[in-house]
């Protein structure tokens, strides 16, 4: 059967846009310097007498070439990545702290409040004190939270590499971290939060705490990419879901669950990207679908201005960090509101507030370095994390001023932030996708 209309002027869109990305970042000799979006496109016509654009044989080839270089270059990353998750056989385990929670039951996990210090003038230094923006590196004393976000990015990048390998040793042991950490009575972690950025001296956590289990996306993205392997255990996954189950009826019902889904601020945002996800997994599509639209719309009406500043991140001492921080956020939440039919990139607020504002509005000053920014920032004015959303920006909304910003920060970023390669993260929103390793 022959492809469609449709379907051929589909890959005509993406391959075009894909072209304009990789021309702009890879120009070849004969590019000209002083237009940085030309392109030698042909017109042609079908047998129908339509028209219609071809970019030229040499340009084409270049594309294909840049592809081809991108594609390798990913793989190679992402299987590198998986195949030192698959020779970890370090444990992660809530039960190897050398410190417990109030409770002393080893099995809740504990992560300690990241701006809190000792009061120097009390000899145990407690109550601990607030240092917004500054953290206290005694924090790395509790494993919890780190064994948290590198069990994340082990399943995911197990997943990823056996999506495109079929290497079914990913998925053992992909497996093998999600019963390490769920499942396994001698290692697995209570269902809940309640120790989660918890402050020396007192009986809980705080809701903030919450916040920790924000990147689970990254591993129930990639679980039903492993499913059709002869590894997978289905009935592993069947008590991970009583799991989540469980994690969520306590996310849903507790005061410090509560109190965070009520956050202003990242906080709030990313307990609804949270939220959505667990919903999906669990297989409550239709409470996902009206979540996602709800928290969508609320979060770009009460977080950010007209102007697109966003001012619930601008108040924070390190004002760059959580203006880009919350921005991620607020593309997941579009990203999940398109996957259910509501188009959230888009949707613009009673009085102008939309995603593509709070973008505009930090772009000046991430090409600047932060010259002129309002706000007390006591950080650097990194790029890394905004690049990346500069190019799904591009690809959302074809503003060419993001591909002109991208050729002067990106270079930057690559000397001084180690900036990965997207490719992954933007051909899996191109196709429709999840964002998949986009935003972390």
């Amino acid at each position: 059967m022959g492809l469609s209309n449709q379907t051929i002027l589909t890959f005509i869109i993406f391959g075009t846009i894909w072209f304009i990305i990789l021309w702009t970042l890879f120009p070849p000799e004969n590019y000209v310097k002083d237009d940085p979006l030309q392109l030698d496109i042909s017109t042609v016509y079908d047998i129908n007498g339509n028209p219609k654009d071809f970019i030229n044989g040499r340009n084409y080839a270049n594309y294909l070439s840049i592809l081809r270089q991108q594609h390798h270059q990913m793989l190679s990353n992402l299987l590198n990545k998986a195949d030192k998750a698959l020779k970890n056989d370090s444990i992660y385990s809530v039960t190897l702290k050398p410190q417990l929670a109030p409770s002393n039951d080893p099995h809740d996990y504990m992560s300690l409040a990241r701006y809190f210090w000792p009061d120097p003038t009390q000899p145990n230094g407690l109550p601990y004190m607030r240092r917004d923006g500054y953290t206290n590196p005694e924090i790395e004393t509790v494993k919890d939270y780190s064994f948290l976000r590198k069990l994340f990015e082990d399943v995911e990048n197990l997943g990823f590499a056996y999506y495109f390998t079929r290497n079914d040793s990913y998925v053992e042991k992909a497996v093998y971290r999600i019963k390490e950490w769920f499942v396994n009575p001698k290692t697995r972690m209570n269902p809940n939060l309640k120790y989660a950025s918890f402050i020396k001296g007192q009986e809980f956590g705080r809701r903030t705490g919450v916040l920790d289990m924000r990147p689970v996306y990254r591993m129930l993205q990639s679980i039903p990419l492993m499913r059709s392997s002869y590894k997978w255990d289905h009935l592993a996954e069947e008590q991970l879901k009583n799991w989540i189950s469980k994690y969520y009826k306590w996310l849903e019902t507790t005061s410090l669950g509560i109190e965070e889904k009520e956050a202003k601020n990242n906080h709030g945002t990313y307990y609804d990207v949270q939220a959505i996800y667990l919903l999906s997994y669990l297989g409550r599509e239709e409470a996902a679908i009206k979540y996602s639209r709800k928290a969508l719309i609320h979060r770009v009406n009460t977080g950010i201005l007209p102007t697109g500043q966003q001012p619930h991140e601008t108040k924070r001492p390190t004002s760059w960090f959580y203006s880009v921080f919350n921005l991620q956020a607020l593309f997941l939440l579009a990203e999940r509101s398109q996957y259910y039919g509501f188009d959230g990139w888009n949707y613009v607020g009673p009085e102008g507030q939309s995603i593509k504002k709070a973008v505009d509005y930090l772009l000046p000053f991430a090409l600047s370095n932060g010259k002129d920014w309002p706000f007390k920032n006591i950080d650097e004015f990194k790029i890394n994390n905004f690049i990346k959303l500069l190019e799904l920006a591009f690809v959302i909304w074809s503003d060419n001023k993001y591909l002109e910003a991208i050729t002067i920060l990106r270079p930057k970023a690559l000397r001084f932030d180690n900036l990965e390669d997207d490719y992954i993260c933007i051909w899996s929103l191109m196709t429709n996708r999840q964002l998949w390793t986009c935003l972390k």
